[in-house]
């Protein structure tokens, strides 16, 4: 398996970050602004898009957030596409050798061992299945219709769709319904003017913790607690002078993704054309939190 290629990108303060969390009815967001004075947050519905999905996920975007932010960045917490889609071109295409793994997360995972000296726990990341999975629960009874529709749109060339809904259970694991929201994120974040990465909220929480361990999502209430806590010492160091406390774990998850990238000033990109571009935001003196 190839590496991916690295390089580092500088953010700017005065280029505005969107973070955002994906999930199979919702979009999370968090906007942070140029200038790094205010971050405000955003719940953004799917249900109900229109053809095309991701002009309509554009409109209900820029709504919510209600300004240009032509020429920010926006970290997603999604895949681009499946395992066997190459989204290197105008359109997605299937991958001529699709691997078993992604090469993004392969990479990812040398980085950490590279740049944590050892100390970071093994990485765990929900396993990106392929595009014809994606049809086949998308075909299923079940299916909630905006996400058909987006699978429809988006692999419909590649894919046979049947028209009758379909019951039982698809081999290849647990649906992760909120990939097929990321999948049509990224076309629409790019159609507002922003530079899109995949990212991970779990990891830049670690990664920004000050040595605090990062409880588990189940433990709901004190999950929240302590990510509200390593948000609020991001916001302090950056001076946000109009910064809330994210209120849910979703918005939390939006927010660091926002807030950690402009406390870096940087993002280490992760790059392989097939499968899109992954920024981590690192801080080397913060690196004794990894083990959490």
């Amino acid at each position: 398996m190839s590496a991916c290629t690295q390089r580092k990108i500088p953010i700017a303060p005065d280029v505005p970050i969107l973070g955002v969390d994906v999930g199979e009815d919702y979009l999370d967001l968090a906007m942070l602004s140029a200038g790094r004075g205010r971050i405000s947050y955003h719940r953004v519905a799917l249900a109900g898009l229109r053809s095309p999905v991701a002009d309509s996920i554009a409109r209900r975007i820029a709504e919510a957030i209600g300004h240009d932010f032509r020429g920010g960045v926006a970290l997603v917490d999604s895949p681009r596409t499946p395992r066997d889609v190459d989204c290197s071109g105008r359109k997605l295409v299937r991958r001529m050798e699709a691997p078993r793994a992604r090469v993004i997360d392969g990479s990812l995972r040398e980085l950490l061992r590279a740049t944590s000296n050892g100390t970071m726990r093994p990485l765990s990341m929900f396993p990106t299945p392929v595009a014809s999975y994606f049809a086949g629960c998308a075909a299923m009874r079940g299916c909630k219709p905006h996400l058909r529709a987006i699978a429809e749109e988006l692999f419909a060339p590649m894919n046979h769709f049947p028209r009758a809904a379909r019951t039982g259970s698809i081999a290849g694991g647990t649906f992760p319904p909120f990939m097929l929201a990321g999948f049509a994120a990224f076309p629409a974040l790019e159609q507002l003017g922003m530079r899109a990465f995949e990212a991970y909220p779990d990891l830049q929480m670690r990664l920004w913790s000050d040595g605090m361990k990062l409880p588990p999502k189940r433990t709901r209430g004190e999950a929240l607690r302590v990510r509200r806590v390593i948000c609020t010492r991001l916001a302090a160091s950056l001076e946000v002078r109009e910064f809330e406390t994210p209120k849910t774990l979703d918005a939390a998850d939006a927010a660091v993704l926002a807030l950690s990238a402009a406390g870096a000033g940087s993002l280490t990109e992760l790059h392989c054309p097939a499968e899109g571009r992954f920024a981590i935001a690192l801080d080397k003196s913060r690196m004794g939190g990894l083990q959490g």
